[in-house]
């Protein structure tokens, strides 16, 4: 059985295995500070809409591990019902005898005493959780410095990719003063990043040393914080791709605009108009050679993701996700569809006790089965209970093809009061 991080395109037999990885590949998770904690467990939970999503897209002969909360009622009856909505939007989909539960805490060590006759065991990056699956020390050293932040800031500008300006410090350096001349020659702030979580859990804008040091308050004097340039909003356009890695070829297999709101990230915008310019092209090949050279490379193909900047034919590279993103999975999900219309993937929110008002919404303006100026492509949810802004909710994972702004009036109409905010944020900010 081979193992790694390989693109959802394959035609072999495969076990997808995947459970908020991202802290464990730079952070021992017996040691976590608090933030660190919730951050984590906030990500194991949207790793579960992961999980989902990948019944849908996988395969007849394929497995999916799930977190064992999708056995529990009202989660499980949810689940049948996307499984149904995938075969209705004629999806492939995993079947539910493929399917197997697994706690949370110890995911991968209860994976590994199921493992089924497949030929590839999917991950969504090699890291330290999941190495009793991978039990490859070299892949794991190999996916710390392709996917460090760190690592890629000090080794891109001598590979000659253009990265914004930046500076890394020591907590104790910046607490002596080491980075305040930084800091006063960039006084639209600047971005902060650490090691470890998705998200944009570890990555903040901060103005001063004093907000910076605020930011990391909890962690010891020998933590490295990587500072970095902003660039301009209204100058710059935020971009990400994912690509295809083998030993012969680099291909890039999609390309997403990032949407913002309130200063945070609240989506991804998908388009057939969304055409990357040539010297754009042949930097994001140059990118793929790179994490290549680094050893992120399959004969099946792995999956890279790259975020980037881009203002005229200037490009600026801020990041190599070497594993699954999250924007592959839309991207997939209406490359199977077969859709040529602009698209908005997006998490948002449901009261639990709206869990029926939803399945009816989500029935009524399914994709390929409705007649409004939208539809709705179901990718995931998660099923836990989480007290927020005083109810109860839980997230869920959709795209909507077609006019937003339909959407969000057919949501308002037919579903209760709060339901999907962060859709209307995103009609009254992000699309703007």
């Amino acid at each position: 059985m081979q193992v790694g991080s390989f693109v959802p395109e394959q035609t072999d037999s495969a076990l997808y295995a995947m459970a908020g990885d991202d802290c464990s590949l730079h952070h021992d998770l017996g040691s976590l500070t608090p933030k660190q904690q919730v951050d984590h467990s906030e990500n194991q939970v949207l790793t579960c809409a992961l999980q989902i999503a990948l019944t849908g897209l996988g395969k007849k002969v394929d497995h999916v591990a799930l977190a064992e909360a999708f056995q529990e009622a009202p989660a499980h009856a949810h689940l049948r019902h996307y499984s149904q909505m995938f075969q209705q939007m004629g999806l492939e989909s995993v079947p539910a005898s493929h399917w197997q539960y697994h706690p949370l805490d110890g995911f991968y060590e209860s994976v590994s005493q199921t493992l089924p006759a497949v030929e590839l065991l999917n991950l969504y990056m090699w890291s330290g959780s999941n190495f009793p699956l991978h039990q490859d020390q070299s892949a794991l050293d190999m996916s710390r410095n392709v996917n460090s932040k760190l690592h890629f800031a000090q080794h891109a500008p001598v590979a000659g990719l253009p990265v914004p300006q930046t500076q890394i410090y020591a907590k104790s350096a910046i607490a002596a003063g080491d980075a305040d001349h930084f800091f006063e020659a960039n006084a639209a702030g600047l971005m902060m990043k650490l090691l470890g979580l998705a998200g944009s859990r570890n990555v903040f804008k901060v103005d001063s040393t004093a907000q910076c040091l605020e930011r990391i308050e909890e962690y010891d004097d020998e933590v490295l914080v990587l500072l970095q340039r902003v660039l301009d909003t209204g100058t710059w356009q935020e971009m990400t791709v994912d690509l295809t890695i083998t030993p012969e070829r680099v291909e890039i297999s999609n390309v997403r605009q990032l949407l913002f709101a309130g200063g945070k990230w609240v989506g991804n915008y998908l388009s057939p108009e969304l055409a990357i310019a040539d010297p754009h092209r042949e930097m994001l090949y140059r990118v793929g050679e790179y994490a290549r050279h680094h050893g992120y490379v399959s004969e099946r193909g792995v999956n890279c993701g790259i975020d980037y900047f881009i203002a005229g034919d200037e490009i600026m590279i801020t990041e190599i996700n070497a594993r699954w993103t999250g924007g592959l999975f839309p991207a997939q999900y209406l490359q199977r569809l077969g859709v040529d219309q602009p698209a908005v993937a997006f998490f948002d929110m449901v009261d639990c006790q709206d869990r029926e008002a939803l399945e009816a919404f989500q029935s009524e303006h399914l994709y390929a089965h409705g007649a409004a100026d939208f539809s709705y492509i179901p990718m995931g949810f998660t099923p836990f209970e989480m007290e927020i802004e005083g109810s109860a909710r839980y997230f869920v994972w959709q795209i909507v093809v077609g006019d937003f702004a339909s959407f969000v009036e057919a949501k308002t109409r037919s579903l209760p009061e709060g339901a999907f905010p962060t859709a209307d944020l995103i009609l009254k900010e992000a699309l703007k």
